[in-house]
């Protein structure tokens, strides 16, 4: 008597057909991971420049309260000095530079005060900044704490 003892296995059908599911998913995870990178580098970008809003608004409190406050319209430099130092904000159209330090920043609208009028150049002692609605921090204001020894020196 001849018997044969069948082996429990896998068809070579079945094989290729675990092979093609294994590769979709495979596939569909790599896509999903490409998309998962373009978000947190966006992220990224968004926190860097909100980062840079508040190291500005931080500069510009430091020098208005600090020093005397000039715009000049023409050149777009607003110029905070005092007896020590002097310190130049330039508005270019790919940021703004003070000194040494770029801040790749581009304010939507600026507004320049000076005794709660709005000004265009001069002496200002407050200012206003509006970015771009992407932001959390969409803008701030600034403005100069004056006590009665300002007004009576002026």
């Amino acid at each position: 008597m001849n018997t044969t003892k069948k082996i429990q296995a896998f068809t070579l059908s079945e094989l290729l057909v675990v092979l093609v599911i294994s590769s979709i998913v495979v596939t569909l995870s790599f896509l999903a991971l490409g998309n998962v990178q373009k978000q947190v580098r966006s992220i990224n970008q968004t926190f860097e420049k909100q980062q840079q809003i508040i190291k500005l608004e931080r500069w510009i409190t430091m020098d208005i309260n600090t020093s005397k406050a000039r715009f000049d319209q023409n050149n777009k430099v607003l110029e905070c000095s005092n007896a020590k130092e002097t310190a130049k904000y330039r508005f270019t159209e790919s940021g703004i530079i003070r000194g040494t330090d770029t801040l790749k920043l581009v304010p939507k609208k600026m507004k320049l005060y000076l005794d709660g009028e709005e000004v265009k150049s001069g002496t200002v002692d407050a200012l206003e900044f509006t970015f771009s609605d992407t932001y959390a921090q969409k803008g701030f204001f600034v403005f100069k704490r004056k006590d009665a020894s300002y007004y009576m020196n002026n």
